[in-house]
């Protein structure tokens, strides 16, 4: 594999206002901001999985339910970029994350009890090819076709993205209220490089 655990994940910087209106045209895409653990996940060459945070704790043992899902779907060699987030009520809960990770210990009872999930939006390998240098459209082309075949059912679910600056602010007055913190705004010709704020977040007040 290309990618080695831990890496520091490419970030975003903070913005108060969507791009100019002659830059929108086809060149941003949008994507609501979580509210979770940002991990990065491996499926490594012999098939076995590991999960890694932003800040490089190994949350493979915390998240079993996610370690079989992308077992189960993402293929050998690849890498991909998400968000781990919980949802109670028809809400994002960060604080039932969060209890969720301090009983890591009864990790396998918690899986079925108190599922987290892992929402998917970037690509990083795939089956031993390098996307990191890849365009943004490029990558996410590839990650619709891997999450495509994922099976029904699983905690497991491609990010929601768009080109629409319509859609895109319907999004960022209309998921606050399930706990979506703003949106994240990324070139869509923009390569994967690690530890540099090349995207924009735009956040929710309050």
């Amino acid at each position: 594999m290309h990618v080695r655990l831990p890496i520091e994940p490419m970030l975003a910087r903070s913005t108060e206002q969507f791009p100019e209106p002659e830059q929108r045209s086809g060149a941003w895409r949008f994507e609501p901001k979580w509210d979770g653990y940002r991990a990065i996940s491996l499926v490594t060459d012999e098939g076995n999985v590991r999960i890694v945070s932003r800040h490089g704790t190994d949350l493979t043992d915390v998240f079993p339910e996610i370690v079989g899902a992308l077992f189960a779907t993402v293929p050998k060699a690849s890498a991909v970029d998400g968000e781990i987030v919980r949802w109670t009520g028809g809400k994002l809960d960060f604080s039932a994350l969060q209890r969720r990770y301090a009983r890591r210990r009864y990790a396998a009872k918690l899986a079925k009890t108190e599922p987290a999930h892992l929402i998917v939006f970037d690509l990083l390998e795939l089956a031993g090819r390098d996307y990191r240098r890849q365009p943004l459209t490029e990558r996410r082309r590839a990650l619709e076709g891997v999450l495509r075949r994922a099976p029904a059912g699983l905690p497991l679910a491609l990010g929601m993205q768009t080109s629409d600056i319509g859609v895109a602010r319907g999004w960022f007055d209309e998921l606050s209220v399930v706990g979506v913190e703003g949106l994240v705004i990324k070139p869509a010709s923009s390569r994967y490089e690690q530890d540099r704020r090349g995207w924009y977040k735009f956040k929710s007040v309050g």
